[in-house]
């Protein structure tokens, strides 16, 4: 809900200028697109985020206006940093959701 309430907000804005260009820029994730095990609920999320900026890119093209979707993959934090879990090999490969 925060990621359609800023963009609302930051594209209201972008409208009452009047002036051409600016760029909304959303974070996203290759999990949104591909899926991942235990994280239905983040990869619905990503999934979401990719369609709000379709269409917001769609909204603004009127205006010269830009959306965009980062998905810059996966950095390496100090939550992701402490994790020793690896996945099971099945989960590595590709599975039904590719053949």
């Amino acid at each position: 809900q925060g990621t359609f309430l800023v963009t609302q907000a930051v594209a209201r804005a972008l409208v009452a200028t009047g002036a051409p260009g600016g760029s909304i820029v959303h974070v996203g994730s290759v999990v949104g697109k591909v899926g991942n095990l235990g994280q239905v609920h983040y990869a619905a999320a990503k999934a979401g985020v990719q369609g709000l900026t379709r269409s917001c890119a769609k909204e603004l093209a009127s205006l010269q206006g830009w959306c965009r979707w980062d998905v810059s993959g996966t950095l390496r934090t100090w939550p992701m940093s402490s994790r020793s879990w690896h996945p099971p090999r099945a989960a590595t490969s590709r599975g039904p959701v590719w053949r």
